[in-house]
Order: C-alpha cells, then sequence, then structure tokens
C-alpha cells in the first residue's frame, strides 16, 4: 500500500507544503538570515521575513522587509526549492534580486571588475553571485557581498 501510495503522489506531482513539512519553512528562514546581510549593501537593513502565501497556487513563500514592502513580485518560493540549503539560499537571491530590480529599475548586485549585474547562481553545491563576464566567475558567496564590494557590514 505505501509503494503505490508513493507512486499515485509522484504521478500526481503531489510535493508537501510548508504546512506538512516545517523543516523546509525553517530551511528558507535560514537561507534568508544569510541573503539578507547582502541586503546591506543595497542600503536594505533590518531583518526581514519569510511570509508564507497561502493565497497563491502553487502556495509558496515571499520576502518581507521591515518596512513591510513584499519582495515577492518576481514569484515566490515553493517548498520543494528548500530540501537543499543551497538551493533555497539561490532561490531566494534570486526572488529578491528581481523583485528589487522589477521595484527600483536598478541592477543589484554590480560585479566591481566588469561592471555587470551579477545573478544568483548554485554552483558546485554554493549559493554564489555568479558575474557573466570574462566567460563567467564567481563574484562571492550569497551573504558575503559586502566583502567582494569593500562594504563594511553593520554591526
Amino acid at each position: 500500500m505505501t509503494a503505490l501510495a508513493r507512486r499515485i503522489l509522484d504521478d500526481a506531482g503531489f510535493a508537501p507544503g510548508f504546512d506538512l513539512d516545517p523543516e523546509r519553512l525553517e530551511t528558507l528562514r535560514d537561507a534568508l538570515r544569510i541573503v539578507a546581510r547582502d541586503l546591506s549593501t543595497r542600503g536594505i537593513g533590518g531583518a526581514p521575513e519569510i511570509e508564507v502565501l497561502e493565497d497563491r497556487f502553487p502556495a509558496g513563500a515571499g520576502v518581507r522587509l521591515t518596512d513591510g514592502q513584499g519582495l515577492d513580485r518576481g514569484g515566490h518560493i515553493l517548498p520543494g526549492l528548500c530540501d537543499s540549503p543551497a538551493t533555497a539560499l539561490t532561490s531566494l537571491a534570486i526572488l529578491i534580486q528581481e523583485s528589487l530590480l522589477e521595484q527600483t529599475r536598478q541592477v543589484w548586485p554590480v560585479c566591481p571588475r566588469h561592471d555587470l549585474g551579477a545573478h544568483g547562481s548554485e554552483r558546485e553545491g554554493e549559493a554564489v553571485w555568479w558575474c557573466v563576464g570574462d566567460g563567467g566567475h564567481t563574484l562571492t558567496p550569497v551573504g558575503e557581498l559586502a566583502h567582494a564590494l569593500g562594504h563594511r557590514r553593520p554591526k
């Protein structure tokens, strides 16, 4: 019966949401603490929060800044993207970057060596800011952008 139930759920494309698999939500919250360190390079302070978006289909999560601004215009994070910490972190970096771009029409972050926008990417199991200049290179791991851009981290 268990094998049959798994096959039916797999065939239907069922994936448990944050309510049925709260570990995924914790993985996403842990990832947000990391990517939030990079927001200071954009002039955004405070501690953003994960917001579960039950009104979307499929349900997912977005980010809410301390000023109440939502960063989910470019979409939302599906629970299945939170099985791996690196994938959750990469997904959040991309969501935040795309939302900020849509709201401000300003590219962030920018590789200082190439003056090109860097993008959240998963490379060799690590979430990084990736620049396509000179054939592509890692600008810095997500969460370490202040160091790469020569900014001091807020205390």
